[in-house]
């Protein structure tokens, strides 16, 4: 049936999830129980086929399928294995995503009398080689364009088959998104139906999955992805993402001691027993359900469900199956008023926080087949129920195969059309501050009379109350203070800062940059590196849900080369190929052991709306490093002049390129030759700094020798090398910009370090003005808000709305600064 005709079989409101009294269950035989063996020895098999002798090159993982695995009677009528459990998936073993499907058998049965009249299992009887190295198989099947690797397991042995015509249109070559993307970034993707939909196949995929290691106990919205296909639709079809190259089974949870009667006499003592575990909630995946749960019927992240029903967590902040637990139960507690009482769902998500239902009458864990009866009857059916009494037409049977027939990206998915239920209140917030306060506008680039938005001057600031979280769009984080300087000193307007959250550690810095807006932050005093990145990164996501994407800006160690002549004050821009995203880790280990570099990791690509800008900005017909000019004579006149924080160029009779035989000799300051051991190069033009598009590696610690340098330069095309890409790249859309300040040799001065901060600022700058903005729920607001504002200009003559302003915006009558704005 068509979307719309669905669409209208049901009124899509949220108050309509069961508005009537419970009905009856649906009367419907229940999943199939083979599943969990066949998962779990699949992943099994294929985990034992990753061993090879270039595994730390390989970054294996696999993207499951999650379905509902239910078969209809006439898909049983005409297989031949009915036995047997498909499970698509893509496995990598480097940046590329290879379409497989795997054969494994469900429980075995005991034979019987009829088994001889049993149809042969024709698909897992096929001709099949045994796989030794996955990544030897993968890496064949990918020069076979079109075609799907078929796999089968036997006996947690691993075998390849013929392989298949591919037929799930997916394109590989496009990132795929998580649905934690969706929440944050595109909210109203969902339809009502939608939202059913991958409600039951989420609770199916507990029961399937529960106790294996593809759903690990802190599993959640960002391991659930979708993927688009060559024709840019949506595919609703969820994989789950789960690495292969480390097993890591879900921890068993201990079976609670069996009381002795003396134990019984008196209730036990705090001191006798953690409190974590004798209050904690006997399935952390059930758990994670819950909280997916919530998640999905508000179509919003947990932290941000936390703050919009003001939910009191708990100071502590680290992580444990014992605080998600408590979490969602007060999550739930503050926001269930908006789930009708009387409906399966609300059923569904008590039944998964009640953790008496997942114990036996003397409060011991259920066995696994007992759990696997009840997950069902508590959890999916209810679901199941749900969707059957919202979409009668919908066959439960059948909803694997309804599903992927549902273009998620057409009902506005990714298009920024947001309108959500922060809109009234922010419009209302906009308005009364205009009332309390009308001598301020939140349009960049007209400024009220005695405006409090400052533009670099210290002594004025801006009423926060015209820009809440939401505003903000873009992020920057700097490892140095003097990095952050520098993008600070090319704010267009700086904003007041936010109330700050207990648990977070960053310091912001806010403003507008263009028609962008921008936050800011750096990490630690003293802490570098990928962790610390990471932390920053992921608080920052946290508070200023709306990001889109991030900019890594700072300074690095540039590899120049014969090919390619990098100077000190050079820029560095990420920029993918075809084997990497444009940023490659490096084992620090083995490259102080053999003298090696390995590359590992698998990090996400920039974001298209980057890619696009950066081609744009190449091509333009007048491009020249004199752009970067004013960007780079503003933060100099910005930032006061002194001996250790001068922005200018240092001069390039300063910028020393030593010999790499020289390193060690020079570092330790007794080389009295030390001045014939510097590289001669033509001098430039111009002190204004060029810009290069290729890798960047990083690692663990600062590179200081020339020798492995210019080797991985030349074998790899790294052009500089950093410290803490990798903690932001698979946290936030990312974009990595570095000055060079050295040449990651054993020679470090500091001398270079503010100049290359500043080019680095100045290039994200740029970029930045080259970048379309994208549209917010707040940037909605504001649309409505200020099309009933009067602009006033200081002379003679009638109002001019902000409407007119547009449409006439070369009329000389109206000028920045001075002009007033009044609400009408």
């Amino acid at each position: 049936m068509c979307e719309e005709a669905l669409r209208d079989s049901y009124i899509e409101e949220p108050s309509r999830w069961g508005e009537e009294d419970f009905a009856p269950q649906l009367v419907i035989a229940e999943l199939p129980y083979d599943i969990l063996n066949a998962a779990k020895s699949t992943f099994e098999a294929m985990v034992a086929c990753t061993d090879c002798p270039s595994k730390t090159e390989h970054d294996f993982g696999a993207r499951l399928y999650l379905s509902t695995h239910r078969k209809t009677q006439e898909s049983m009528i005409r297989t031949q294995d009915e036995d047997v459990v498909d499970f698509d998936m893509f496995l990598s073993t480097h940046y590329d995503w290879q379409e497989v499907r795997v054969h494994a058998m469900g429980n075995q049965r005991v034979p019987d009398a009829v088994a001889g009249q049993q149809p042969k299992r024709k698909r897992m009887e096929a001709k099949s080689l045994r796989i030794r190295r996955l990544c030897e198989v993968v890496a064949k099947t990918k020069s076979m364009t079109g075609y799907r690797l078929e796999l089968k397991v036997l006996r947690n042995q691993l075998y390849q088959l013929h392989p298949e015509m591919c037929n799930s249109a997916i394109d590989t070559s496009q990132n795929a998104f998580s649905l934690n993307y969706i929440f944050r970034h595109t909210r109203g993707s969902f339809t009502e139906r939608t939202k059913r939909i991958l409600a039951v196949i989420l609770a199916s995929t507990v029961f399937h999955l529960y106790g294996t290691p593809w759903l690990q106990p802190t599993w959640g919205a960002s391991d659930v992805l979708f993927f688009h296909t060559a024709s840019s639709t949506t595919l609703f079809r969820p994989f789950i993402n789960s690495p292969l190259s480390s097993l890591h089974l879900p921890r068993e949870e201990a079976l609670p001691k069996t009381p002795e009667p003396d134990d019984m006499i008196d209730d036990t003592e705090a001191d006798d027993a953690d409190v974590e575990d004798f209050f904690n909630h006997p399935c952390p995946n059930v758990i994670a359900l819950a909280l997916l749960l919530l998640e999905l019927y508000f179509e919003t992240p947990f932290d941000i469900l936390v703050q919009k029903f003001n939910a009191k967590l708990g100071t502590n902040t680290t992580s444990s199956a014992f605080t998600r637990y408590l979490d969602a139960n007060l999550v739930f507690q503050a926001c269930k008023a908006e789930i009708p009482l009387n409906s399966q769902f609300y059923l569904a998500l008590t039944n998964c926080l009640d953790p008496k239902v997942w114990q036996d009458e003397d409060g011991d864990t259920l066995d696994t087949l007992t759990l696997r009866t009840t997950i069902y009857q508590k959890i999916v059916l209810p679901l199941e129920t749900e969707l059957s009494q919202a979409y009668s037409n919908i066959s439960i049977e059948e909803l694997d195969k309804f599903a992927q027939k549902i273009d998620f990206g057409r009902w506005g998915h990714l298009n920024y059309n947001l309108r959500g239920d922060s809109q009234e209140s922010v419009t209302s917030t906009l308005r009364a501050t205009s009332m309390d306060r009308r001598q301020s506008s939140p349009i960049p680039g007209y400024y009220a009379e005695s405006s409090s938005i400052r533009t670099n001057t210290p002594d004025q600031g801006l009423d926060m109350h015209s820009y809440p979280h939401s505003a903000y769009t873009v992020g920057i984080i700097c490892a140095l203070p003097l990095e952050l300087r520098a993008v600070r000193a090319l704010f267009d307007t700086e904003h007041n800062g936010h109330a700050k959250m207990k648990w977070d550690s960053n310091t912001y810095a806010l403003g507008i940059i263009g028609q962008h807006m921008i936050v800011a932050a750096c990490l630690l005093s003293g802490e570098y590196g990928t962790n610390a990145a990471a932390d920053a990164a992921s608080n920052m996501r946290r508070i200023y849900h709306e990001i889109e994407f991030c900019l890594l800006v700072g300074i690095a160690g540039g590899a120049p080369s014969p090919e390619i002549d990098i100077r000190l004050g050079d820029i560095v821009v990420s920029h993918p190929t075809s084997t990497s995203s444009g940023v490659i880790q490096y084992d620090r280990g083995k490259e102080y052991k053999e003298n090696t570099l390995q590359l590992t990791g698998n990090l996400q690509g920039p974001p298209r709306s980057l890619r696009t800008a950066i081609s744009a900005l190449r091509s333009k017909p007048d491009a020249s490093s004199s752009s970067l000019q004013p960007h780079l004579e503003k933060i100099a006149r910005s930032i006061p002049h002194s001996s250790t924080s001068s922005y200018s160029h240092p001069g390039q009779e300063n910028d020393h390129l030593f010999k790499a035989v020289c390193s060690t000799c020079f570092a330790l300051r007794d080389c009295i030759n030390a001045d014939s051991h510097v590289q001669r190069r033509a001098r430039r033009p111009t002190d204004l700094p060029e810009t290069h598009y290729g890798l960047i590696a990083f690692g663990n610690r600062v590179l200081k020798d020339a020798s492995a340098r210019d080797r991985w330069a030349k074998e790899h095309g790294i052009l500089c090398f950093e410290m803490e890409a990798a903690g932001v790249m698979n946290i936030l859309p990312c974009l990595v910009i570095r000055g060079i300040c050295d040449y990651a040799d054993a020679y470090k001065d500091k001398t270079w370090q503010n100049y290359a901060a500043a080019t680095a600022a100045a290039y994200a700058k740029l970029l930045l003005c080259h970048t379309a903005p994208s549209r917010t729920e707040w940037k909605s607001a504001i649309d409505d808000w200020d099309s009933s504002l009067y602009i006033y200009s200081s002379r003679d003559g009638p109002p001019v709305s902000v409407e007119e302003l547009r449409q006439t915006k070369g009329d000389k009558r109206v000028r920045c600064g001075q002009t007033k704005v009044v609400l009408s």
